[in-house]
């Protein structure tokens, strides 16, 4: 059973795993010099991952949404963000958004779920910026495999974040977890 410092560490990945019936995958938090170094890089900064994974695979990613929920102040969803070259996806991300930091077009494009939110933030000019609460190392999980679409026993590795506005304002919780490194091939580039 989760202790619920650890429940609220892997939220909203939590809530959604509960309200599915799914188990969640066994984890361990980890100092960034613990992680390896692509997952160190991608993982390891303040900025949004959106770019990060752009810029590291050399493609725009595109949201799968998986599940999404929300009320007039929130907004709930799991996704894949993929290569817009390929489809293949290269993270799965479990976000709740606090809808009432924004207004008009950008809150209608956040719900409408077709545009990574870091992208969105970016695009229209939003100061934000993360504050990783822990890093994590996920053990093997088929629920984790066939997302990726990956064979066989591997370790995931993610972060639990925030994201802040210009007021140290909660944008947005997210649990972020990478496709295995030795899948992906541009990460042998890295």
């Amino acid at each position: 059973m989760l202790a619920a410092a650890d429940t609220e560490l892997l939220y909203p990945l939590t809530h959604f795993c509960r309200s599915e019936g799914r188990s969640l995958a066994q984890f361990q938090t980890l100092e960034p010099a613990e992680m390896p170094q692509v997952a160190r890089e991608l993982l390891v900064h303040t900025g949004d991952m959106t770019s990060r994974l752009e810029q590291h695979h050399g493609s725009e990613t595109v949201l799968r949404v998986l599940n999404r929920e929300h009320t007039a102040e929130t907004y709930r969803r799991e996704v894949l963000l993929c290569l817009a070259t390929d489809g293949s996806p290269v993270e799965y991300g479990a976000i709740e958004i606090d809808l009432r930091a924004f207004a008009g077009e950008l809150r209608e494009l956040i719900v409408e779920a077709k545009l990574p939110l870091g992208g969105l933030l970016n695009r229209f000019g939003v100061s934000y910026h993360s504050e990783p609460r822990a890093f994590l190392k996920l053990a093997p999980d088929d629920g984790l495999n066939a997302l990726f679409q990956v064979d066989g026993a591997r370790e995931f590795y993610g972060r639990s974040n925030v994201l802040l506005g210009d007021s140290n304002q909660v944008l947005a919780q997210i649990v972020e977890v990478l496709r295995p490194a030795e899948n992906t091939r541009s990460y042998a580039h890295a």
